[in-house]
């Protein structure tokens, strides 16, 4: 029961980080990276003009999750939505909570 709820949680990482790759323009692409008898890296690229991920399906999650890093650290990603253990995973600044903020715009009208 543990192993599905585990793949489930991965699954639905992938899906938020392939959310926010469209988000910023980044293309992402899953494929078989063996090709006529080579063997193709996985990685971010420049395809005709647009920003391409292209990775292999058959790599781990850990794998996936630093190519997916890797390539969005190219984007400004403060004001994108992300959830509170996407941007812990990326090392991005947490929100500040509701209470904190409105508190802090109300000293600095009254203030």
């Amino acid at each position: 029961m543990a192993a599905s709820k585990k793949a489930k949680k991965q699954e639905e990482t992938l899906k938020e980080l392939e959310h926010l790759s469209r988000k910023v323009g980044l293309r992402v692409a899953y494929g078989d990276m063996r090709f006529a008898g080579l063997r193709l890296r996985s990685g971010h690229c420049l395809f005709k003009g647009e920003r391409w991920l292209v990775l292999d399906r058959k790599q781990s999650f850990e794998d996936k999750l630093d190519l997916f890093f890797e390539a969005l650290g190219q984007f400004d990603l403060h004001d994108q939505e992300l959830s509170p253990e996407l941007k812990r995973m990326m090392g991005l600044p947490a929100d500040p909570p509701e209470d904190l903020e409105s508190s802090a715009g109300r000293e600095g009208v009254n203030g």
